[in-house]
């Protein structure tokens, strides 16, 4: 599971640093080969919502491994690519089948651990996957330095292969269900809803003009709510969008949402800060900047045991209070402060993070039954994904209308609205465990 989720996780970072070269060789301009990241992306996003209903039809571990397989089979068609435009077509099957192997392999986790060990499963699996975007870049680079653009999707062949291998003997296929028949207008809206929403929210954070994505983002944000809309109706929806509204889901869903935010909102607004207001070359921001991502891979075996033993939401509101700590001095930093200090602080935030996320969405999918396992991890995915793209909108705007100083007060806000819901969350576990009642 972790192999796979490692995978669809270094993929993101590892071709990010490739665009230059793919745009070179394949003779296109660049807002062209950007299409090769958020194609991606796009079809992640496309294929979190049907993999509950894929996993009752075909079993949960028979689901992971046709995934993985297709993984593994899109990178290798993305190697061949002739094109620019047959590039950005196979890699938004690759994020298709991105979106599966994640959602597939967490729900699988889930139905074999159970909830007493889930946190440490997940806390295993955090610390594996967590390595992809420290990994990505460096192997990247030195791929780059060494051979051309289509190594970078050569790599995931070996791994994807080792990890097919070891699923075939260890993972387990899970059983054949009939589904009910598929909601195809609930399927419609939401391939197209969710997509276009997050295009949107990840365009009014790029430079131009904000009218179009704007115009997009309301016709996401349509589509996405009649679907919501269409599918708390029904009795079988492609998605049970119904497990949203009790309580101890609404407040991990809530934390996930914001500490989302709080987590891609730091990403893309600490680099700009560091080379614009401090004077930091590019790859001095990169060191700068790798302690925060090994602060949060680092705390999670400990955040897993930490989870089970405490429960989610005892550990995820220190690890949520923790981020607002470290957060809440960045506005009036300035270039006299010592890089170990602001490292030091990186690193807690970043820990600060592990304890948060992880342990809030453990809290979710250990609230939820067997059955409905699949949709509360896809619906986690997908609202973490949501509340990132929101959020480092959100600071980027500000950001063009204002100063640092506003942005980085917006990203305190976001922190201090995740605490909270953090609190939320294990004031509701804590609730729902003392009465003995399902959450």
């Amino acid at each position: 599971m972790a192999l796979g989720g490692f995978l669809a996780n270094m993929d993101g970072s590892i071709v990010a640093v490739g665009l230059r070269h793919m745009q070179d060789s394949l003779g296109v301009g660049l807002a062209e080969i950007q299409w090769v990241a958020t194609a991606y992306l796009l079809g992640l996003s496309a294929g979190l919502p049907f993999t509950p209903w894929l996993a009752q039809r075909l079993g949960t571990g028979r689901l992971w491994l046709w995934a993985l397989s297709g993984f593994v089979a899109t990178s290798v068609l993305c190697a061949l690519a002739p094109t620019a435009p047959v590039l950005i077509a196979v890699r938004a099957l690759q994020g298709v089948t991105a979106g599966i192997l994640v959602v597939a392999g967490q729900t699988l986790i889930g139905e074999v651990v159970g909830p007493a060990r889930l946190g440490r499963m997940m806390g295993t699996l955090g610390l594996v996957v967590g390595l992809a975007p420290i990994v990505g870049p460096s192997v990247g680079g030195l791929l780059l330095a060494w051979t051309s653009w289509p190594a970078l999707f050569w790599l995931n062949v070996p791994i994807g292969l080792a990890a097919v291998g070891l699923g075939l003997r260890l993972v387990p296929r899970g059983a054949h269900r009939t589904p009910p028949p598929m909601d195809w207008q609930g399927a419609v809206l939401v391939s197209v809803g969710l997509p276009l929403l997050l295009y949107a929210l990840t365009a009014l954070a790029a430079p131009g003009g904000r009218a179009t994505p704007a115009v997009l983002a309301v016709l996401g944000a349509g589509a996405t709510a009649l679907f919501i809309r269409r599918s708390a109706r029904l009795p079988h929806p492609v998605l049970r969008i119904r497990l949203a509204v009790r309580p101890v889901a609404a407040a991990a869903l809530a934390t996930v949402l914001s500490g989302g935010a709080s987590m891609f909102a730091a990403v893309l607004l600490v680099p700009l800060w560091f080379q614009l207001q401090l004077g930091q070359d590019a790859l001095s921001t990169g060191l700068l900047l790798a302690p925060m991502g090994a602060g949060t891979t680092l705390i999670m075996l400990v955040a897993g045991r930490l989870t089970d033993r405490y429960g989610g939401g005892a550990v995820a509101s220190v690890g949520a209070l923790i981020v607002l700590a470290c957060t809440a001095p960045l506005p009036w930093l300035g270039a006299g402060t010592p890089m170990v200090a602001m490292q030091a602080m990186l690193v807690v935030r970043g820990a600060g993070l592990g304890l948060a996320m992880m342990p809030a969405m453990t809290a979710m999918y250990a609230s939820v039954s067997t059955q409905e396992l699949g949709d509360a991890t896809a619906l986690a995915n997908i609202t973490m994904r949501l509340g990132g793209a929101a959020g480092g909108s959100a600071v980027v705007l500000v950001l063009a209308a204002a100063r640092f100083h506003a942005a980085f007060l917006v990203l305190a806000g976001i922190c201090l609205l995740a605490a909270a819901a953090a609190i939320w969350l294990r004031r509701t576990e804590s609730t729902y465990s003392r009465r003995g009642h399902p959450a």
